[in-house]
């Protein structure tokens, strides 16, 4: 079976242009320790709420143990607005 994962969040924009360097290395790390391919999207009506999109995840536990672990050596975390989470949200096919 194949994950398919959204995280969202909301950033400081003051730091944006940090935040989105910080964001294309993760996901470059990311990539390489698990092959999984991420994209991001900032929503049109909100330039504070971003979405990581990670597709066809075949080791879901592999996958999230790495996620979390390169989005805090990133430091991901220390660029969402005061109180936020990342949130995550998984689905699957309709197989």
């Amino acid at each position: 079976m194949r994950i398919d994962y959204f995280i969202y969040y909301r950033v400081n924009t003051v730091r944006l242009a940090e935040f989105v360097a910080s964001l294309v290395s993760m996901q470059a790390s990311l990539h390489a320790a698990t092959g999984v391919t991420g994209r991001f999207r900032r929503r049109l009506d909100d330039p504070a709420t971003w979405m990581e999109i990670y597709e066809n995840v075949s080791d879901p536990r592999k996958f999230e143990v790495e996620l979390g672990a390169h989005a805090q050596r990133h430091g991901l975390h220390d660029y969402l607005q005061e109180g936020q989470a990342r949130h995550m949200e998984r689905f699957r096919g309709a197989e």
